[in-house]
C-alpha cells in the first residue's frame, strides 16, 4: 500500500501562528510549535525537524548558521528544546536541529544539521549535538530524501 503524500506547503501554512497568537492575546505561551514530525518507514521511527533561524541582525557579531547552537541562548529558549527533547524521548524520534539564514542573505548558503544526542539542563553544555555543516542545496538533498522515507 502506497501512502498518498500530503499537499505542497503553501503561505497559509504560517497562519496557523498567527491563529494562536491572536486567540493568546499577549498571554506567555507554554507550548511550543513544532516545524516538522513524520514517520521514517526505512528506520521505523519518528523524525522530528527543528528549523532555527540565524537572523542576518547577528551576522555582525559573528553569528551565523554554522556558529550558531541552542548552547549560546539556551537561557533564553530552555523550555522550547527540554520539551522537543522530552517528545522525541517519548516518541523514540530522531531529533534534528537545523540551523538557516534566509534566501537572499549572506550566509543563505549555511546550513548546519544538528543531530541531538541530548538536552539536560543540569549539564554544562545542556544540548549535545552531533553536527553537519552543508551548503543549501546539499540539505535540500538530504531534506528531500527525508521526506521520501515518510512514504512506504
Amino acid at each position: 500500500m502506497t501512502q498518498k503524500p500530503s499537499k505542497p506547503l503553501g503561505s497559509e501554512d504560517i497562519s496557523a501562528v498567527e491563529f494562536v497568537k491572536e486567540m493568546l492575546k499577549g498571554d506567555p505561551t507554554y507550548g511550543i510549535n513544532f516545524d516538522r514530525i513524520q514517520w521514517d518507514f526505512e528506520k521505523k521511527q519518528y523524525v522530528i525537524v527543528e528549523f532555527l533561524l540565524c537572523d542576518e541582525k547577528q551576522f555582525p557579531r559573528g553569528i551565523t548558521p554554522y556558529t550558531s547552537h541552542p548552547n549560546r541562548y539556551f537561557d533564553q529558549n530552555a523550555q522550547k528544546f527540554i520539551s522537543l527533547w522530552r517528545m522525541a524521548q517519548d516518541l523514540n524520534a530522531r531529533l534534528y536541529l537545523v540551523n538557516y539564514s534566509k534566501k537572499g542573505t549572506q550566509f543563505e548558503d549555511q546550513v548546519l544539521a544538528m543531530t541531538v544526542k541530548n538536552v539536560n539542563e543540569k549539564e554544562d553544555p545542556p544540548v549535545v549535538t552531533e553536527d553537519t555543516k552543508l551548503k543549501r542545496s546539499e540539505f535540500s538533498d538530504w531534506f528531500r530524501d527525508l521526506n521520501r522515507k515518510g512514504s512506504r
